[in-house]
């Protein structure tokens, strides 16, 4: 049983690599469910988390994750006609819509298109970890992307302390920068950091070892 759910998790694997223009529904990427690889379909996938955020059916918190967009005092996900967007902009028939807490009452809504990448980002991240129907085993490379360094330890804390407390997922990501570390508990031993360096065409680990031939 146990060789089975190693086969399963393995075979769903997959390595996620978001774009800004993917975020924000400009561009297509290798589509899959519920969130494409470089971040298609994440409006969709915010929708269907947001009752779980909001109860206690999901590790990770609505609060705790609105305040990593601080800017913003609310995020949702409406029909797009519902926020100011330029027709020529083609952005899917739904989609996120914040609301900016220091931006005039009668045009403080923005939508994805309009949004922070950093905030497209973290929710990209969040749902990856939280979506019932995400992988159980995947990979996020160059986690802190398009991340101001504390909000990408904040976030990092979040997202490991999430995983940690669901235990039923394994996350790998590659980052440099050394903020990230930060927010990882790395006396909990079910959280791992490796450091790889290449020398002489060969992965080493940070033991010497030497990991890959080049």
């Amino acid at each position: 049983p146990r060789a089975r759910a190693l086969i399963d998790q393995l075979i769903d694997y997959a390595i996620f690599s978001p774009t800004t223009n993917v975020l924000r529904g400009l561009a297509s990427d290798v589509s899959r469910e519920p969130l494409g690889l470089s971040g298609s379909h994440l409006p969709n996938a915010i929708r269907h988390l947001l009752p779980l955020w909001r109860s206690d059916k999901s590790t990770f918190d609505f609060d705790e994750i609105l305040e990593l967009v601080d800017w913003a005092q609310s995020f949702s996900v409406v029909a797009t006609d519902q926020v100011d967007v330029s027709p020529d902009v083609n952005v899917g028939r739904v989609t996120l819509r914040f609301v900016d807490r220091y931006m005039a009452a009668n045009r403080n809504a923005l939508s994805a298109y309009d949004a922070s990448e950093g905030a497209l980002y973290v929710l990209f991240l969040v749902a990856l970890a939280s979506h019932p129907s995400a992988p159980r085993l995947f990979a996020v490379d160059n986690f802190d992307h398009a991340l101001h360094p504390r909000l990408a330890a904040r976030l990092t804390s979040l997202v490991s302390s999430g995983l940690v407390a669901d235990g039923q997922r394994q996350m790998l990501l590659t980052t440099h920068n050394p903020l990230v570390l930060d927010g990882l508990d790395l006396r909990d031993d079910r959280v791992r950091l490796f450091a790889v360096e290449r020398a002489r065409g060969q992965e080493r680990g940070a033991d010497g070892a030497q990991l890959v031939e080049g």
